[in-house]
């Protein structure tokens, strides 16, 4: 996620333009085939409780394999932290042996979104969350890791007596570990910022800003521990193009209309200029912000005393229509499983499916129709937009909502 952007510093346009660039919120792709993260992290030992946290983004059509977040200990009945996704989609943590074992029911990790996920163990009881929502806990009284075995690894599990990886396929950012078992509450009202490197209980933490999303970092060899300097080497990582690098992170702020939103609550807030040097805008203080002029904009967030700030967003236009489409209705809104879009007359439409973050993930056409229905159910619940284009240039978009 984003570094902090030092805006009073008197630098030139240019620079600051650039500084803003490189500073860009990131995190990691990795490749499922050989792309872990090496640390020299013992890890949180014995039976003392613990939290782990990452955001994560698993690529349809889903995992063929189990897919390691992150693992430390020896393979042996209770001596290892293996936080993964099960090759069912579900949520899991195994430490192998009796009583040492949590699991989510299948398909309960969303696919192509950004997906938070914790993992904590507090007094042999352990929980599992998902968006900061509990979705599972249960007895892990068994849980004892010794010290001298495997340092804490990413993307991977440790060492079986088969060859049994569990490398990682998709995208990585923000992992965090604590030497505290974390309450729900505390792990869903900070999910979206970042945090102080003294904060008390981290004793891990991997942000993934360690690169520049999408270009050449084959002079990477690490990410950053904030926090103790148990820095993580980058191995098998091709570090030059999409895949196997550097990649935008977990989006902060999304865009309805003409309005930015910063996901977070409960935060102090600053919108910043992002075409003017990171400068602040007097007044953008709330957590969502409509500008007066089209631009690229920001947001610094402060929570307890840390500061985040968000990746630059673009809002091109101030108005997300061009002309109103006379007869069209949108419906059932909110949906469990289908919208119908209508028109009055029989007409040749496209339809794009935008998710809460801009990306557009279905396209749909209504070929001499005056009716098209879009099946969501294979989407995760949330805020999407129906774009809906006709000839002539006549366009509107309608926010919905799926339960």
């Amino acid at each position: 996620m984003i570094k902090k952007l030092h805006k009073k510093m008197l630098l030139a346009a240019c620079f600051a333009g650039t500084m803003l660039t490189s500073n860009a919120q990131t995190g990691l792709n990795f490749d499922g085939v050989n792309d872990y993260i090496q640390t020299p992290f013992a890890g949180v030992l014995g039976s003392a409780n613990r939290t782990f946290e990452a955001w994560i983004y698993v690529p349809s059509p889903g995992p063929s394999i189990n897919l390691g977040i992150l693992d430390y200990g020896t393979n042996a009945a209770g001596s290892r932290n293996t936080f993964l996704i099960k090759d069912d989609n579900s949520l899991r943590f195994v430490s192998g042996g009796s009583f040492a074992n949590l699991g989510t029911d299948p398909n309960t990790v969303p696919l192509d979104a950004w997906t938070h996920v914790a993992f904590v163990l507090n007094n042999g009881t352990g929980y599992l969350y998902i968006n900061g929502t509990e979705a599972i806990s249960g007895n892990l009284s068994n849980v004892n890791t010794p010290s001298g075995y495997e340092d804490v690894l990413i993307g991977n599990r440790v060492a079986a007596a088969s060859t049994n990886n569990m490398f990682f396929g998709g995208q990585m950012d923000e992992v965090r570990i604590w030497d505290i078992a974390r309450t729900g509450d505390e792990i869903q009202d900070a999910m979206y910022t970042e945090f102080c490197e003294s904060t008390s209980g981290l004793v891990a933490y991997y942000k993934m800003n360690d690169g520049i999303s999408g270009a050449d970092n084959t002079g990477a060899t690490s990410v950053n521990d904030l926090v103790a300097g148990n820095d993580g080497v980058l191995n098998n990582f091709a570090l030059t193009d999409a895949n196997s690098n550097f990649v935008d992170g977990v989006p902060l702020i999304t865009l309805d209309e003409t309005t930015l939103t910063a996901f977070q609550e409960n935060a102090t807030y600053q919108w910043i200029d992002c075409d003017n040097g990171g400068a602040s805008i007097d007044g953008a203080t709330g957590q969502s912000f409509t500008p007066e002029v089209a631009g690229t904009y920001a947001v610094e967030i402060t929570l307890d005393g840390c500061v985040t700030t968000s990746e630059c967003m673009e809002v091109a236009s101030l108005g997300i229509e061009t002309s109103v489409i006379e007869g069209l209705n949108i419906f059932p809104n909110p949906t469990a499983d289908f919208v119908t879009i209508s028109l009055n007359e029989t007409k040749s439409f496209n339809v794009k499916l935008i998710n809460i973050t801009g990306q557009i993930i279905g396209n749909f056409n209504g070929n001499q129709s005056n009716k098209l229905m879009i099946d969501l159910q294979n989407h995760k619940s949330g805020i999407y937009f129906l774009k809906i284009e006709l000839e002539k240039g006549q366009t509107k978009t309608f926010k919905i909502v799926k339960l």
